[in-house]
């Protein structure tokens, strides 16, 4: 039986209680400090009446006090409600309505948007503003609240069956759903991250740099448990990223592919010491093959891709050994995903549900122990449950030798001419011309073909392409079919909350007043 959250965590405060266990620029907390902070919040909340059953909004930047305030959040009983800080106002209210939430835990950068919505959620009852200044009317301030607060271990006890963490899907096809974690589900999505994806060792100094309302969180417990130490960056500014991998001596970050590409090219990439980091973990989207090629040989062996959705949790990891140039064969296996993980079983199915072949695409549906137990909206669980089995929603298909390569999502599929085309396959055609920095390719509407094929490309700074020289590199390689009909240059691509490319953005006014989003 996988144990509580705050029972992992108070273990791991005792067994090293006088290291470093979070560092935030010139701020540091040992174990035993970070635990008293947490207990701290823990009280504060029992004394507002707030646990089991309740569920506490989190909206904190990357900062020092997140992570006391989560673990105080669990030890309270209470479940926290994840809120992606580059959502918008709109995006908060609809978190904190879908699912009641009593609570709601903010920093000062959000006075604007908490404004904007407050009146409208007449459930929520306690307002906590973490803040430097002067507090704000009709909201407690955090500081003064946890000081009044014993450091000892609130009287509650959750079981592993408690509810523990509502994430939310991205919402790159739709209404974002709430997703339900509980505390046995995320401690193994947590043992999980840290012993097969990021190899957690003792001691390990874990860079976060990505948003901790992210990916990059599901880290930081692992490093916990291995008595390492969580460095707390504010985001991706790649000159501290650099700075901090060296002042620090980093072992271990977690990124996305874009990062991975910029470091590269980055003019102080080789002024910098980066002989301690070991570890690197990509997510959230794929690496083209050629990117990673120049990755390994420029910084080593040190990459590991994860692939993961928040309904079925991790499903598989392309793990450091894995990523090798010494064969064409594990070249080619570079553009995979990798394998499931050893608790993970992955099946690809048709739309009728039959388990697929190898070398055949479908669906990937995945069953493991770390998968959510259903949406806040219990009504929608049939879309994506069956008999235990979660559908990924991504279309790939499994080799001879258990790797699995995505092709795409499901719902970014595009049907031209009765022909499926698989956008992921262009971009990493795309993604090889030394102009292009960025692309995504969409369908737009056609009066002949029901849906053409467009890439919207951002080029690297100081290169030139024009669309004729990127559609010939596509219909080399993939014919006419798949070859984009147009292409648009633009200086940014949008992107979700959770830094993902918004399509859905993208193709919205392509499809404006169109009944559908399919021809």
């Amino acid at each position: 039986m996988w144990g509580t959250l705050p029972r992992i965590f108070d273990r791991a405060c005792s067994y090293y209680a006088d290291r470093t266990a979070l560092v935030d620029g010139e701020r540091r907390l040992t174990y035993t400090e970070m635990h008293d902070w947490a207990n701290r919040v823990g009280n504060a909340l029992v004394r507002l009446e707030v646990g089991k059953g309740d569920r506490v909004g989190l909206l904190m930047p990357n900062c020092l006090e997140f992570i006391p305030t989560m673990c105080g959040i669990w030890k309270a009983g209470a479940a926290i409600t994840q809120m992606p800080t580059r959502a918008s106002a709109e995006d908060f209210h609809y978190y904190l309505d879908d699912v009641q939430a009593s609570t709601l835990i903010y920093h000062e950068a959000f006075d604007e948007a908490v404004a904007q919505i407050r009146d409208r959620l007449p459930g929520l009852q306690h307002v906590i503003r973490l803040s430097a200044g002067d507090p704000l009317p009709g909201a407690l301030d955090y500081d003064a609240t946890l000081q009044r607060e014993s450091a000892s271990t609130p009287a509650i006890e959750p079981h592993v069956d408690d509810l523990a963490f509502v994430g939310f899907t991205s919402g790159t096809t739709g209404v974002p759903k709430g997703v339900l974690q509980t505390h046995a589900t995320w401690s193994h999505y947590a043992v999980t991250a840290g012993l097969e994806i990021g190899d957690i060792r003792p001691g390990e100094v874990f860079a976060h740099a990505a948003p901790l309302t992210h990916f990059s969180q599901t880290f930081v417990m692992p490093t916990f448990m291995r008595g390492g130490t969580n460095v707390i960056l504010p985001g991706f500014d790649l000159d501290l990223l650099l700075d901090t991998i060296e002042g620090e001596g980093v072992t271990a970050t977690a990124v996305v592919p874009t990062i991975v590409y910029m470091l590269l090219d980055h003019p102080r990439r080789d002024k910098v010491d980066l002989s301690t980091l070991r570890t690197v973990v990509y997510a959230g989207s794929p690496m083209a093959p050629d990117g990673l090629r120049r990755a390994l040989e420029t910084f080593g062996p040190i990459f590991v891709q994860t692939y993961a959705g928040t309904e079925p949790g991790y499903m598989t990891c392309l793990r450091k050994e894995d990523h090798r140039l010494d064969s064409p064969e594990w070249i080619e296996r570079l553009a995979s995903a990798g394998r499931p993980m050893y608790h993970v079983d992955l099946t690809i199915r048709d739309a009728a549900g039959h388990v697929l072949p190898p070398g055949e695409p479908g669906e990937i549906c995945a069953a493991q122990p770390g998968q959510m137990v259903g949406y806040v909206d219990a009504s929608r669980d049939a879309e994506t449950m069956q008999d235990g089995w979660v559908r990924s929603g991504d279309i790939g298909y499994v080799d001879a030798a258990g790797f699995v390569f995505i092709i795409d999502r499901q719902k970014d599929m595009i049907v031209t001419g009765g022909f499926n085309v698989f956008p992921r396959q262009i971009e990493d055609l795309l993604i090889t011309h030394p102009a292009v920095a960025q692309c995504a390719v969409i369908g737009v509407p056609d009066p002949r073909w029901g849906e053409a094929v467009k890439a919207v490309v951002v080029t690297k700074p100081g290169s030139d392409v024009s669309a004729e020289a990127l559609i010939d590199v596509v219909k080399q390689h993939k014919g006419s079919v798949w070859a984009p009909k147009s292409i648009d240059f633009t200086d940014v691509l949008p992107t979700n909350p959770s830094g993902k490319i918004d399509k859905k953005s993208l193709r919205a006014p392509y499809w404006a007043g169109q009944r559908r989003q399919v021809n």
